[in-house]
């Protein structure tokens, strides 16, 4: 994974303290302000998002390509996303 790549952790804010990869932002897929937090990221950015099991995830990476942002990956959940990509979750 290319050090410009921006981690994105669609989780609550409770879960990403229970541990998360690190690096990782932290932009909650159910509070109100998701989908401007994600408008203001560049649209010509590299992103990876992951959660817990994949849905949210894969929703958000749904609403990150409707709006133009292509360079999204689904990691799925946050062990999934720890093991394919070598960084370590931390609390």
């Amino acid at each position: 994974m290319d050090s410009t790549t921006v981690i994105i952790d669609v989780r609550t804010p409770q879960e990403f303290a229970d541990g998360h990869l690190e690096g990782a932002i932290n932009i909650d897929i159910y509070e109100p302000s998701f989908q401007g937090a994600v408008a203001a990221l560049d649209a010509d950015g590299t992103y990876v998002v992951y959660c817990r099991s994949g849905q949210r995830s894969a929703n958000a990476l749904a609403f990150m390509r409707s709006i133009g942002i292509e360079n999204v990956t689904n990691l799925g959940g946050v062990m999934d996303a720890s093991a394919e990509t070598g960084i370590p979750i931390v609390s």
